[in-house]
């Protein structure tokens, strides 16, 4: 993956992701699984989520094509949908990549009719610049009960394809 400091890069192209793009999101999300800031996915659940998924891409002078963002929304019901998979690239993070994708994501839960958007995630001052809160104006609250560790579920999901 390209450094973004050294080579130079055309406009940065957001768009909704296709299956062809499935590759490249492996590469921008794996470095977040390895930290265990993303959950780990299957091929399966990825491609099950790129129907309602963005890309920011970039071309950069040399003519490769990268994937420097992505994010899904993953709609349940008409009530609920949630963020899924947000991932910058560290080198593109700060320029309103984040933001753009999720404002796709939370347009195209609209268009399906869908009454609340929610997303569990460390970046929450993002969140909440758009309009996300820990609570709906009606006082409803997500409360969770784990049944599981994280340490637990990678553990299961070692041997699974990423």
């Amino acid at each position: 993956m390209s450094n973004g400091a050294t080579d130079s890069v055309e406009a940065i192209e957001v768009r909704a992701a296709t299956l062809d793009d499935l590759p490249k999101i492996y590469d921008l999300l794996r470095p977040y699984v390895t930290a265990r800031k993303l959950l780990k996915r299957t091929r399966n659940e990825l491609i099950g989520l790129i129907g309602n998924g963005f890309v920011a891409v970039i071309d950069h002078t040399n003519g490769d094509r990268e994937v420097i963002g992505f994010a899904a929304v993953e709609i349940y019901s008409r009530k609920l949908a949630e963020i899924q998979c947000l991932a910058v690239n560290g080198n593109f993070q700060g320029r309103g990549i984040g933001s753009h994708l999720v404002k796709l994501c939370i347009e195209r839960a609209k268009d399906h009719g869908v009454l609340e958007v929610m997303a569990i995630s460390a970046s929450e001052s993002m969140f909440r610049t758009l309009g996300f809160d820990y609570s709906l104006p009606d006082q409803k609250k997500a409360l969770f009960c784990q049944l599981k560790t994280r340490e637990e579920l990678y553990d299961e999901l070692a041997d699974e394809e990423f």
